[in-house]
Formats: structure tokens, sequence, C-alpha cells
């Protein structure tokens, strides 16, 4: 149960992170045009309450430049995905003949064409690998906002193809995750106090 605890507890601070993003990105940056506002003369607070933001930008530039917002987001997933990639590396090594803690279900592995009686345990491995992609997407992130000037820039339409992966891929991983923990059987060894 402390195993499972110290991975709960690393999975429970990423959810507290992401409220931590959502409450922080909250902000209506409508109105601020592509660089100093616009000349229509928009109600933004009236806009601000409809659309349920918290809060309005206060400077135009900044609103169309800033990339923070998929920063804090991308970096979140990232940090997901390593507590997610660790629980699934700890699984893969307690489901093997050496350790023998837990077995994995038939529903997430796989045979082994060279040992058919061997279950693979392609899901965690998948998922350990997936792990670098969201690593990747937010790294490639970095490199694109790293040089750009102030105000709205074309390379900045990079960030939509970058969040949109990693929320797909989170939510297959959370997924799959989910599936993977409410089927493995716990083995519990002679002489073991339950």
């Amino acid at each position: 149960s402390h195993f499972l605890v110290s991975h709960a507890v690393a999975l429970t601070r990423d959810s507290e992170r992401l409220m931590e993003v959502k409450r922080r990105i909250n902000v209506l940056p409508l109105g601020s045009g592509a660089l100093a506002g616009n000349p229509l003369n928009i109600d933004r607070e009236f806009l601000r309450k409809e659309l349920d933001f918290s809060t309005i930008s206060i400077n135009s530039m900044d609103a169309v430049s800033d990339r923070d917002f998929v920063v804090e987001f991308l970096s979140t997933a990232s940090l997901i995905m390593i507590h997610l990639s660790r629980l699934s590396e700890d699984l893969i090594m307690y489901n093997t003949k050496e350790f023998g803690f837990i077995t994995l279900s038939d529903s997430y592995c796989t045979g082994s064409s060279l040992m058919p009686q061997k279950k693979n345990p392609d899901s965690l491995e998948l998922i350990r690998s997936k792990a670098g992609r969201v690593f990747g997407r937010t790294t490639g992130l970095f490199m694109v906002l790293k040089g750009l000037p102030s105000a709205y820039n074309k390379d900045l339409q990079e960030d939509k193809e970058a969040v949109i992966d990693v929320i797909d891929t989170l939510n297959a991983v959370l997924q799959v995750t989910t599936g993977v923990i409410s089927t493995l059987q716990v083995r519990i060894s002679e002489g073991v106090s339950q």
C-alpha cells in the first residue's frame, strides 16, 4: 500500500497543478487585436462576465504574444507523464517472475510471437514511450518561443498542434492507466500479513 500511495500522492499533486493552471490561464484576451487593441469599442468587462473569465488581459501586446498558458499546461502534462511513466515501469517490474507482486490483465498485455506463453505488458511500455512524445512537444514549443519578438507572430500557430496532441495523448494514457490499475491482481505471498 505504501508503494501505491506514493504514486497517488504524485498524481494528486498533478491534479492540483492542473487546477492552478486553470486558475492562472482564465484571462480574457478578446479585444487585444493583433498588437494594440481594436477600434470597435468592445465592452471587455461585459465579455469577461458573459464568457465566465476571471479577469481581463492588461496589455494587448502581451495578450497576443503570450503563450505562458500553453507552456504551463504542457509542463504540467509532462510532469503527469513522468509520474505515469514511473508507475508503468514499477508495474512492469512488479509483474515479472523475479518480483511476482502483481499479475496484469490479459486485456492490457499481448502474447509474444517467439514465446506464446509470455505476456508482454505492451500497454505500460507504450505509456512510457508516450511520455517522450509529450516532452518533445513541450520542448518544441520552448524552441518556438525562445526568440520571438513582441506581439503576434505566425510562429505562435505551432502551439495548437502541440496542445491538441498532448491532450489526446494524455487522455488516452489516462484511460489505459485506469484500465491497467483497475484490472491488475495483487499476489499475496505466503507468510505475508494482509
